[in-house]
């Protein structure tokens, strides 16, 4: 009687050591899932982005601070600093030349006064430098009370310093040609052109 009724019995003691048996094994898998390590993922891009603003500040640090060394020629390329300004009112005036040899250039003298023989006195005066001569002309209109010398393009530096020969203003005195010529008849196309005034008319 007692072998038969035995087997149920084995049968539910095996069944329930493997349920403890497979609870234990969840149970330890649950809890190497909760100690595993994860990476901060919030934190990670961060510092990636930190890292690359850094790099990109070195770099434009470097670049403008780099100085470009040619044969003979050194060009800075570092930018002002914040707040600096920068002095553009010498923009165009060309320091440091003297313009083109007395031969080179061209020069009329057209009289706007009444003293006669004053531009052609003034044109044997500028010939003993060595200048091209043009034909003294006369200047219709109103006698200019201060000669002005006038240049053609590329020509304001020998301008200047005809302006400075003749005892004038290099800078007052010195003006771009005139778009309308047609106050100077027999206007030649010189380099530079000299409106004779009274200032200079009588002098030697």
């Amino acid at each position: 009687m007692n072998g038969p009724m035995s087997r149920p019995s084995n049968a539910a003691a095996i069944r329930g050591l493997l349920l403890v048996i497979v609870a234990v094994a969840v149970g330890i898998y649950l809890l190497r899932g909760t100690d595993t390590p994860t990476l901060d993922t919030a934190s990670t891009p961060t510092t990636a982005a930190a890292a690359q603003e850094e790099a990109a500040s070195e770099q434009e640090e470097t670049v403008a601070s780099t100085e470009t060394t040619l044969p003979g020629i050194a060009v800075a390329t570092s930018a002002p600093e914040n707040g600096a300004t920068t002095d553009d009112s010498g923009a165009g005036t060309m320091v440091g030349f003297e313009g083109r040899p007395n031969e080179e250039v061209s020069i009329q003298v057209a009289n706007s006064t009444t003293v006669r023989g004053a531009a052609g006195q003034k044109t044997d005066f500028l010939k003993t430098k060595g200048f091209i001569i043009k034909t003294p002309i006369n200047m219709d209109g109103t006698p200019l009370d201060r000669t002005r010398v006038h240049y053609q393009a590329r020509s304001m530096l020998e301008a200047q310093n005809i302006a400075l020969l003749l005892g004038l203003d290099d800078q007052n005195d010195v003006y771009k040609m005139p778009t309308d010529l047609s106050a100077y008849d027999g206007y030649d196309e010189p380099d530079v052109l000299i409106a004779l005034g009274i200032d200079k008319a009588s002098a030697g």
